[in-house]
């Protein structure tokens, strides 16, 4: 799918939501993005949250400001949009995205967030957690996973939660709309180890439950 078809695609689901009158839908949330030095300040201390609380192979459940996040969270009517998949030793994290599955700086996967919980797969330890990175890390370069959206997934391709799924033996491959994996389902997947709530300018050392985890 061509680059202008796509920004075309949000750019319409975005109008048809206003004027269908869905301003109060929890996907509007972190459609605009807040920046300034009060805002990287809060950046900053989700970061060090996530890296003193974080573990290989953990899933950072985010609401991000891209145009790919804005379709998933308005048309699902979701706080979140998007997953990735914490290297704790390196400072990065493994993510699908419309070009493919890329490894982007931690500090940079943050500032494209409105808000980021940082999820403790169940059956976590240190070296299942390994393990979880090592298999993810071999899909490093594949391509994103278009039709998995709709409910026909591919064996070679990822989206998001697909891929974060994949990586702790979840089954991610089934056909079917209703077995779409949503970013918000890791959620009940593992424990919350840390919840930055929404972008608002001030530090979030200690988790914040000021929006519903939905």
């Amino acid at each position: 799918m061509k680059a202008s078809r796509i920004k075309y695609l949000i750019k319409a689901i975005l109008c048809l939501a206003m004027l269908l009158g869905l301003g109060g839908c929890a996907g509007f949330h972190g459609a605009i993005r807040k920046t300034g030095p009060e805002y990287e300040a809060e950046i900053q201390s989700w970061q060090r949250a996530i890296e003193g609380k974080g573990g290989n192979g953990m899933w950072l459940v985010t609401r991000g400001y891209r145009g790919g996040d804005n379709l998933v969270a308005i048309s699902t009517c979701s706080y979140f949009s998007h997953v990735g998949i914490l290297d704790h030793d390196r400072n990065v994290v493994i993510e699908s995205l419309w070009p493919g599955n890329v490894e982007t700086p931690l500090g940079d996967f943050l500032r494209i967030s409105h808000r980021v919980v940082l999820i403790q797969p169940k059956g976590w330890t240190p070296e299942t957690g390994a393990t979880a990175l090592t298999k993810v890390r071999t899909q490093l370069g594949k391509k994103y996973d278009f039709p998995g959206l709709i409910g026909f997934p591919s064996s070679n391709r990822w989206y998001c939660s697909e891929l974060a799924a994949w990586s702790w033996d979840w089954q991610s491959d089934r056909f079917g709309p209703w077995h779409v994996i949503h970013p918000r389902r890791h959620l009940k997947m593992g424990r919350t180890l840390f919840e930055s709530g929404p972008r608002d300018g001030q530090p979030d050392e200690i988790p914040s439950a000021s929006i519903p985890l939905r």
